[in-house]
C-alpha cells in the first residue's frame, strides 16, 4: 500500500467539516490524510496484508457513513481509529470462527517466528503473540502515541481497564523477551 504524507491533526478538522458539509474533495483528502494511520494500525492487529488492506477500506466506508455523528469534541484520528479497532475485532472473530469450522479445533494460534533475531523483529513478534486487547492496547499506546485517556476511548473500556491491560502485556513481553533488550 503506497505511503501517503499524513496531515497535522488540525488540518483533520479543518477537512472533517468540509466533508461533513458535503465536500467531496475535503473528504478524499481527509480519507488520503488518514490511510496510513488506519492501515498501520489495522496492520498490527491483522498481521495480514490483504486483511489490513480490507479493514483499511471498511474503516474508510464506516467514517463515510458515520462522519456527521463525530462530535468534534475529541480527536479525529482517535475516533477513527476506534471504527478501525471494531473492524479489526469484527474480522478477527468472523476468521476465527471460519477457520474453527474448516479445521474442525479451537486451537488456531500460530506458531512463533524462530528466524527473527534482531531486537525490532523479538518486540515485533512478541506483541504479535499476545491477546488481542493487549495487543490492541500495547499498539495504541506505544506505536500510534495515544494517551490512556484517548486508548480508553479507541477500546472502549475505562481508563483502569487500560492501565491494567499494557501492565499485564508489558509483564507478558518482559517475559518474552531475552535479558539483553
Amino acid at each position: 500500500m503506497p505511503k501517503n504524507d499524513e496531515l497535522k491533526p488540525d488540518a483533520f478538522i479543518h477537512l472533517w467539516k468540509s466533508a461533513e458539509s458535503g465536500d467531496r474533495s475535503a473528504l478524499a483528502q481527509l480519507l488520503r490524510g488518514l490511510q496510513d494511520l488506519i492501515y498501520r494500525f489495522c496492520m498490527s492487529q491483522l498481521r495480514d496484508e490483504n486483511a489490513a488492506i480490507e479493514a483499511t477500506q471498511e474503516t474508510a466506508v464506516r467514517l463515510i457513513e458515520n462522519l456527521k455523528k463525530f462530535s468534534g469534541n475529541g480527536k479525529l484520528t482517535t475516533w477513527v481509529l476506534g471504527i478501525a479497532n471494531n473492524v479489526c475485532r469484527e474480522m478477527r472473530r468472523k476468521q476465527s470462527k471460519l477457520q474453527t469450522l474448516e479445521t474442525g479445533a479451537a486451537d488456531i494460534a500460530e506458531e512463533p517466528s524462530v528466524e527473527s533475531t534482531e531486537s525490532n523483529d523479538s518486540l515485533k513478534h512478541a506483541i504479535e503473540q499476545l491477546p488481542d486487547r493487549q495487543r490492541e492496547a500495547i499498539v495504541l499506546r506505544y506505536y500510534e502515541s495515544l494517551s490512556l485517556v484517548e486508548v480508553a476511548e479507541v477500546m472502549q473500556v475505562s481508563i483502569g481497564t487500560v492501565k491494567a491491560t499494557i501492565n499485564q502485556a508489558l509483564k507478558k513481553l518482559k517475559l518474552k523477551l531475552p535479558e539483553n533488550e
